[in-house]
């Protein structure tokens, strides 16, 4: 009886574990299918890239080619007013490239002539930088910029009928605020400070002549981005 009664509690023991191992497979099952199911969502899941490219780019956007023609009024400072030439009305080119959301390349090129009681002056201008765009507050993007260039100033006398020409490195800053009218159209306004670091040149009748100064481009832009 004792031999039965401990045949039939190894039995009993054995179809315990065959229960307990059953239920466990059948309970793995669900969370083997939850993985598959999880797994295949996040397959299906649209990239990063993919997302980005569904969000239409407006000028000054990380990517963008911004090109624009300005064209305003040119106010000579310092020694350049001095010397007797006016201000003129000029136009200008300006290139962004959008870095990131905050900052982006600049570039512009420029030329303007002046004339005066001694005789007239023209410059040419090339610089390129760094804009940050200081918020956007609606379609309205307010910046700031900071740039190094070339200018190359040209100087006739009508005195003496001489002229001077030298190419010379200067510094730009400036401010403005553009208006995005579409995903592809801009307009603003800026305001620049230029300054041409002071070189002495002789000019054509072996002068010493020294040639630099500042002045202010007030420049209102309309542009495109692509």
């Amino acid at each position: 009886m004792r031999v039965r009664i401990a045949h039939l509690g190894v039995l009993n023991l054995l179809f315990l574990g065959i229960s307990g191992v059953c239920s466990a497979s059948f309970i793995d099952l669900p969370y083997s299918d939850t993985i598959t199911f999880s797994r295949s969502s996040r397959d299906g899941a649209p990239s990063k890239h993919a997302q980005e490219s569904q969000v239409p780019r407006t000028p000054f956007a990380p990517g963008t080619h911004n090109l624009s023609i300005g064209v305003g009024q040119i106010f000579l400072t310092g020694t350049l007013n001095n010397q007797g030439f006016e201000n003129t009305i000029a136009p200008e080119l300006n290139y962004t490239y959008g870095v990131s959301d905050l900052f982006a390349f600049q570039s512009n090129f420029s030329y303007h002539s002046h004339t005066g009681t001694p005789g007239s002056v023209s410059i040419w201008n090339l610089d390129a930088g760094l804009r940050a765009n200081l918020a956007y507050f609606d379609q309205l993007v307010p910046f700031a910029d900071v740039g190094l260039g070339f200018y190359s100033p040209t100087y006739n006398f009508t005195a003496n009928d001489a002229s001077v020409n030298s190419l010379l490195f200067g510094l730009q800053l400036g401010t403005g605020i553009d208006l995005i009218i579409s995903n592809q159209v801009f307009f603003g306004a800026q305001l620049r400070y230029n300054s041409m670091f002071d070189s002495v040149k002789r000019d054509s009748l072996n002068t010493s002549r020294t040639l630099g100064g500042s002045y202010l481009s007030f420049m209102i832009h309309a542009g495109i981005s692509f």
